[in-house]
């Protein structure tokens, strides 16, 4: 499961507003909150006292709290890679380093006696790397990426998936930021241009900057970078994990073919579909009713096929609907008609232009700005439609 996260920043927003807040995105499923401890002015004590009532509001909606620390917040605090309990007494669950030591103490740091979690950069590969040759528990280490405030500078989505899949690989688990597009949103400095960690995703709506994550397949945590995501955005984001993250039943109706199917508690790609008009009834319970659609992954060239409904819906006759096009498009979604009756009932997601040949009927088509997100869809990735 992936978990969600949000931010605030506490030089910029009142202790009432954050809590407002964060009772909000807890009642949507939100278990974190990352916050800049840096950049909140004060005496150590002062200090202190802040992230202490601070992070008894987050805990009271059951949201870990990770706090940014740099190395000159570090020293005021008085912390040591020994010591970590100053960051205990304020109940910080989860410390991002801006910062590294560069030798043993970073190991040493890691394996603290708080039990605090440590989180690196993604882009700490050398240090990381050093810190496990000199005995860190990777289990009290994960990693987060970067969010960029200024237009044109985040990287790339194959530049992220590199890192996520070279952590993975090492068992470390990676975090990613997104950006919400309400109004008037913030992040810890004077920039209105969103907090993405992935520069395509800067003006998507939040929803589907989540369906690309988690289509990426290797990203853990996902957290809205600005503050304050409006609830609307929640609620899309709530709407697209609820129809990611399901159980699906064994079902015995496939014979024999029923333990190669997903079942179980699975992850699931949700694609909203701008449905074409005069599709049936039976088109409407095969395309949104079989739970697991999925390619095989042997010709996704022209398009993803889902072949399994084809076997449930034997023997179901679907008359072939006219359609006006002259050609199938990327992001198109269809369905095998009588036309060709050994196929029948196979879902098909259009990959590369196709002419129309009477032989599958037009269901719909992929919202036009999710339809990137099939270039991350591999063999085996369950996905399913929503209207």
């Amino acid at each position: 499961m992936v978990q969600l996260g949000i931010s605030v920043y506490p030089e910029q927003e009142s202790l009432e507003a954050i809590e407002a807040y964060l009772s909000m995105a807890s009642r949507y499923g939100f278990g974190k909150v990352f916050t800049s401890m840096f950049s909140v002015e004060g005496t150590q004590e002062e200090v202190e006292r802040y992230f202490k009532n601070f992070s008894e509001i987050a805990h009271k909606y059951n949201m870990k709290v990770s706090g940014d620390c740099n190395g000159e917040f570090f020293k005021r605090m008085g912390a040591t890679e020994r010591d970590l309990s100053v960051f205990k007494n304020m109940g910080i669950d989860i410390i991002r380093m801006d910062f590294s030591f560069h030798d043993e103490r970073d190991a040493v740091l890691i394996n603290n006696q708080e039990g605090i979690k440590i989180e690196m950069s993604t882009s700490f590969i050398d240090v990381i790397e050093k810190a496990i040759a000199n005995g860190a528990n990777i289990e009290n280490l994960s990693t987060c990426h970067n969010f960029y405030p200024q237009r044109y500078t985040a990287p790339s989505t194959e530049a992220i998936c590199r890192l996520n899949d070279y952590w993975h690989g090492k068992g470390i688990q990676t975090a990613i930021f997104i950006s919400s597009l309400a109004k008037e949103t913030h992040g810890p400095w004077p920039v209105n241009d969103g907090l993405p960690t992935i520069e395509e995703h800067r003006n998507l709506p939040a929803e589907v900057q989540l369906v690309h994550c988690l289509a990426m397949n290797n990203v853990d945590e996902i957290i809205i970078g600005n503050a304050f995501a409006g609830e609307d955005e929640f609620k899309a984001i709530r709407r697209i994990m609820d129809e990611a993250f399901v159980t699906i039943p064994v079902n015995d109706e496939l014979g024999f073919l029923k333990d190669f199917v997903p079942h179980g508690n699975v992850k699931r790609i949700p694609f909203y579909i701008t449905e074409e008009e005069g599709i049936t009834q039976l088109e409407q319970e095969i395309l949104y009713g079989f739970p697991s659609h999925s390619d095989m992954g042997d010709c996704m060239h022209y398009m993803l096929r889902s072949r399994l409904p084809r076997v449930l819906y034997k023997g179901r006759s679907i008359p072939e609907r006219k359609c006006k096009k002259a050609y199938y498009t990327k992001g198109d979604v269809v369905i095998v008609n009588d036309n060709l009756s050994h196929y029948r009932g196979e879902i098909q997601v259009v990959l590369k232009e196709i002419p129309v040949d009477g032989q599958r009927n037009l269901l719909g088509r992929i919202r036009e700005d999710e339809i990137f997100i099939l270039d991350e869809i591999k063999a085996g990735n369950i996905f399913s439609f929503m209207k």
